[in-house]
């Protein structure tokens, strides 16, 4: 993007990864190459970037629902946290596109989630003008924290599956010694 020399701005959607210790983290780290933890390395790199801009986009589960409620949009910036709510797909892709439009937006973490019907907006662009650049520090040990937890739940998850397999084999020795007793 650096050598293009036409690159100004990056809009990169990514999803909630501050907390490795949490069980969807976990399974979802352990199951699929760490993608969180690659996710948030990637958030890391744009941030450090300081010849292009970057808007970093963390929408809540896409693609549940079809049709937004009316007024029902919600954004937080600076990597604020929204609770997950479903967003339709063609709300986050404008999002990414209406975000370039507006150079608050530039530098910028946002989380975006729908509420109920009358507590949000009916448009990114009223939100979108009240954003600010991202002020706060952002965590920069997140990769092995989530390596460590990923472990742990592998460790557990070992641990939990001898347990249920030894108990399954005392049932059927049990069953086993009754019917030929």
């Amino acid at each position: 993007a650096i050598a293009s020399g036409t690159c100004r701005r990056i809009v990169r959607v990514t999803g909630k990864g501050e907390d490795p210790w949490s069980i969807f983290s976990i399974l979802i780290n352990g199951l699929g190459s760490l993608a969180k933890a690659w996710n948030y390395e990637g958030e890391q790199l744009l941030r450090a970037c300081k010849d292009i801009d970057y808007t970093i986009v963390r929408p809540g589960v896409m693609g549940r629902v079809e049709t937004l409620e009316p007024n029902s949009l919600v954004l937080a910036d600076n990597g604020g946290d929204l609770k997950v709510s479903s967003i339709t797909y063609d709300a986050v892709a404008s999002l990414c596109i209406e975000a370039l439009d507006y150079p608050n937006a530039a530098r910028t973490t946002l989380c975006a989630m729908t509420v109920p019907s009358g507590e949000g907006a009916s448009s990114w662009a009223p939100i979108l003008s009240k954003v600010s650049k991202d002020t706060r520090a952002f965590r920069t040990d997140l990769l092995p924290e989530h390596m460590k937890a990923v472990r742990f739940g592998a460790a557990a998850g070992l641990g939990i599956t001898a347990v249920l397999t030894a108990l399954v084999l005392q049932v059927i020795r049990v069953a086993i010694a009754a019917v030929f007793a």
